[in-house]
């Protein structure tokens, strides 16, 4: 039996050999056109402008978004992998693609961290809601006061993070507050382009910008 280590792993095959290929450029495109567009960067540059663990982490959010949208027939890309390819992959692994189908993305800040186990995220779209997913990485160097594009999901019934969390420098609170609305039909992407901006911009001007947060396990 195929048992992947990162959950990840078996749908980003599946999405090079099942016909998502195409699903996942778009989603690349809406991740990072806008920005592209406005910097005058070729989308296509983007694997070799950024770093490489940047460049991963992206990618990583970039597919995970894409897990939560159904295909022609209806179905996610979660669903259409676990329906094909699940028996391969153990319980717990079927348990994490399954909770990332129905995962949400949003704009938080860090308001606490316990290292080494959770931390606590205020919604910045609902401020009076807060979450405190366990978090072993993360905890352990993302400061409290840190804005952070992460995607929530329910697993065994302990709210967790998915693994591409985009990272911004606390003095940028404001500005990724403005940046982002709960009206927005595609938050993810709209969040992408602002953490590419960002990084972009920061890195142009030799600056230590939004680099990749260090993945936690799911």
């Amino acid at each position: 039996m195929l048992k992947d280590k990162n959950p990840l792993d078996g749908v980003i095959r599946y999405i090079a050999t099942e016909g998502w290929n195409d699903a996942l450029q778009a989603r690349v495109l809406a991740h990072t056109a806008a920005t592209c567009e406005a910097l005058g960067v070729d989308p296509a540059s983007l694997p070799t402008l950024l770093e490489k663990d940047v460049y991963a982490m992206m990618i990583t959010v970039v597919v995970e978004d894409l897990m939560t949208r159904p295909g022609t027939d209806g179905r996610t890309l979660a669903e259409a992998y676990l329906k094909r390819h699940g028996w391969k992959q153990a319980g717990f692994v079927r348990r994490q693609i399954q909770s990332l189908g129905t995962s949400t993305f949003g704009m938080f800040v860090i308001t606490e961290a316990d290292p080494g186990v959770a931390l606590t995220l205020r919604n910045l779209l609902d401020p009076e809601q807060t979450v405190a997913p366990l978090s072993r990485e993360l905890s352990r160097v993302l400061p409290p006061g840190t804005p952070v594009g992460a995607r929530l999901m329910q697993l065994d019934g302990t709210t967790m993070l998915g693994g591409g969390i985009l990272p911004f420098e606390p003095h940028m609170l404001d500005e990724a507050t403005a940046t982002v609305g709960p009206e927005d039909a595609d938050l993810a992407a709209r969040v992408t382009n602002f953490w590419l901006l960002k990084t972009i911009e920061e890195q142009r001007a030799g600056g230590s910008a939004t680099e990749a947060a260090p993945a936690d396990e799911y």
